[in-house]
Order: structure tokens, then C-alpha cells, then sequence
């Protein structure tokens, strides 16, 4: 599971003792490696609950994806489940500004969230509803931390909700081919095409089939 760190001007809002690169926590972690650990298991119970706690039938909103982020983070930082309230920058890449986010959290609901769930249709038109929500997501990242992750855990939500298999990232890593193409979709969904998007879900979603067997 890759975890990404970003810039931002608040430089008190990081653990002593971590030498700036841990943000502030409750269990006061102030190496990476022990977080990763940490965050790593998390996410993977936050997994087993969300399978038993959203139906199939649920439209989803922005109440559910901060509930998903609270259940995922919250018992490593108070924040989990709030919006951010700073400007973050990857790579030189800016994020939406955090005065703007409620205002596009709303939207991304409108137009793209309560419209592509529950995920109905062909393996084509389900792959294309989860590459719109989750892209739009990303280009918010409305919280601190976590975006990423939470992002993918809204993706496999509604790969349930179309009957499928817990969607397969394990492509996606840190460096390599599948992260090139991952932080390509995410430019050019900025730029109003989510065609590789689609494409990569539709392999996460396949190799999620040739994982745990069968087909649709």
C-alpha cells in the first residue's frame, strides 16, 4: 500500500521527534516504517467493516466517504473524517485550496457520487462510473492524509455494490509503470478526460477476478 506525503506551509502540525515527516498523532509514531505498519492494518479493518456496513442498494454521499475516512484514520488522528484545513501541493501539482473544498465536496456529491451509485451496467459502464468519482475525488483530496487510500476504498465500495470482488491496486506502488500511469489518469482527468482512468480500474477490477476467481 503506497503512502504519499505532500507540502503544505503548516509546519507545526507535524510529531515531535519525527523530524518533520510524521504529521501529528495519537499514538505519538515518529518513525515512517512503524506508521506504514500501522496504517497498513488499519486500512485492511477498515475493509472488513465497510463489507459488512454498506449496502448494495446505498447511494452513496459525502457523509459516507467521511465516515469512511474517520473509520479508516481515526485512531491515529483527531482530524480523520474533517476537511483540511491547509493547501497541499504534490510534485508541484496543487490541490483544490482548502476554503474551496466544502463547497466542491458538495458538488463532486451531486454530480458524481449520488449519480454513479449504486454502480449499475456493463463491466465498461460500472469501470467508468468508479474512475469519474474516484479521479474527482482525488483532484479535492479533501483531507490531510489518507486521500489516496480513502479513495480506493470508495472504489472497492462500489465494485461491491456491482457484485464485484475487492478491486486489485496491488499495481499501483510507489514507483514503477502502474504509478506513472496512475498519476497520468490523474492529470488527465483534470483536463476532463477519464478515459485511462477507466482503464485502470478495469484492470484492477480483472485482476481482482483472476485474484479470487470467477468471472462476470
Amino acid at each position: 500500500m503506497t503512502i504519499s506525503r505532500y507540502s503544505s506551509a503548516d509546519k507545526d502540525e507535524f510529531q515531535p521527534g519525527s523530524r518533520g515527516r510524521i504529521l501529528r498523532n495519537r499514538l505519538g509514531i515518529t518513525r515512517i516504517h512503524e506508521l506504514e505498519e500501522q496504517e497498513l492494518r488499519l486500512y485492511i479493518e477498515c475493509e472488513e467493516r465497510l463489507l459488512h456496513s454498506i449496502r448494495a442498494d446505498q447511494v452513496l454521499s459525502i457523509r459516507d466517504v467521511n465516515e469512511i475516512h474517520r473509520m479508516f484514520l481515526g485512531g491515529l488522528y483527531d482530524w480523520a473524517g474533517t476537511y483540511r484545513n491547509v493547501n497541499l501541493m504534490k510534485g508541484g501539482f496543487p490541490f483544490a485550496p482548502a476554503r474551496n473544498i466544502a463547497t466542491l465536496m458538495e458538488a463532486f456529491e451531486r454530480e458524481h457520487l449520488s449519480a454513479s451509485t449504486p454502480c449499475q451496467g456493463n463491466e465498461r459502464e460500472i469501470c467508468e462510473g468508479i474512475a469519474r468519482v474516484h479521479a474527482e475525488f482525488i483532484l479535492i483530496h479533501p483531507y490531510r492524509e489518507g486521500n489516496g487510500r480513502t479513495a480506493r476504498l470508495l472504489s472497492t465500495v462500489m465494485a461491491w455494490q456491482a457484485d464485484y470482488p475487492t478491486l486489485d491496486f496491488s499495481f499501483i506502488g510507489r514507483r514503477g509503470k502502474g504509478s506513472g500511469q496512475y498519476i497520468g489518469a490523474i492529470h488527465a482527468a483534470h483536463a476532463g478526460e477519464y478515459e485511462p482512468m477507466e482503464m485502470l480500474m478495469l484492470r484492477a477490477m480483472r485482476g481482482a477476478l483472476r485474484r479470487f476467481g470467477g468471472e462476470k
